[in-house]
């Protein structure tokens, strides 16, 4: 989709873009071509050196770029560019007030796999580990995630990102990231019920009893929020892409995403214990 804007460069609004595509203007390799001039007029060698600017950022994997010059709507046309270099990541807390709240752990999905971080054992290794990464995708990370992280490790996170919270309400999803899992059927088995809520209730019955199992449990959530994200972006490039002359071509829309190996498992029977022992409700 990324060879079919303009938008993102300076003075091309929307609407010039789309009176380009109708015009027969639908890719950068067209913007080149002589006859190009009747439409693009005066702007002909300001659009021409722009694309040739972006054909030299997009070969480099240079997702900011794009993310910097495009309107804050169509940000969603980075991820087929850029999804070999998406980090999916997730974050719990402690829960606790603004000040004395810290990351419990961390998960990471990209490339095929996903890893947990986790405080007091290997928290200190995301800020290595996301630097291998050029997009950053998370739900709600825009105000939660990314400046808890950039705050706790004193890191700015210098890349582009696509927060599904705002993508998925152009398409009409609203509520949290279990809700938007359930409108396209994405099921969480042993898990299901379990929410940020429950997540602190985890970390606190681990620091209590140091039970690996509960933190094992506690990880599983984490890792399969991250999952999920791969799944409702694919999604929603799908929804998005569709509402464009482009949708039909071949190649454009995506397929679902293989289901990664998963290093965590968690128990029900934990699940089960913390719910009667702090009476929360069965969903």
């Amino acid at each position: 989709m990324l060879e079919h804007s303009f938008c993102h460069i300076p003075r091309i609004g929307v609407g010039t873009e789309e009176k380009y595509w109708l015009n027969g203007l639908a890719s950068w390799d067209d913007i080149m071509r002589p006859e190009a001039d009747r439409v693009l007029g005066s702007k002909a060698g300001w659009v021409r050196q722009h694309v040739e600017t972006s054909r030299k950022h997009l070969l480099a994997g240079d997702a900011l770029f794009f993310q910097q010059g495009l309107p804050s709507a169509q940000h969603w046309r980075l991820f087929r560019a850029f999804r070999e270099h998406a980090a999916y990541v997730d974050i719990e807390t402690t829960g606790l007030t603004f000040g004395e709240d810290h990351i419990t752990s961390i998960a990471l999905y990209g490339r095929g796999e996903v890893k947990t971080y986790v405080y007091g054992r290997n928290l200190e290794d995301f800020q290595d580990d996301i630097r291998d990464f050029s997009l950053l995708v998370t739900y709600n990370g825009k105000t939660f995630d990314a400046p808890f992280i950039e705050r706790t490790f004193g890191m700015k996170l210098n890349m582009a990102h696509l927060d599904l919270r705002y993508i998925l309400k152009k398409l009409g999803f609203t509520g949290g990231l279990k809700k938007c899992e359930q409108a396209v059927g994405i099921g969480r088995d042993d898990l299901d019920g379990v929410d940020g809520y429950f997540a602190v209730l985890l970390w606190n019955e681990f620091q209590r009893t140091g039970d690996e199992e509960v933190l094992e449990t506690l990880l599983a959530y984490n890792a399969a929020d991250v999952v999920s994200l791969e799944v409702l972006l694919t999604h929603a490039w799908n929804e998005l892409v569709s509402a464009t002359p482009f949708g039909s071509r071949s190649g454009m829309r995506l397929a679902p995403p293989m289901s990664p190996d998963v290093p965590h498992t968690p128990s029900r029977h934990v699940v089960d214990a913390l719910r009667r022992k702090y009476c929360v409700p069965a969903f």
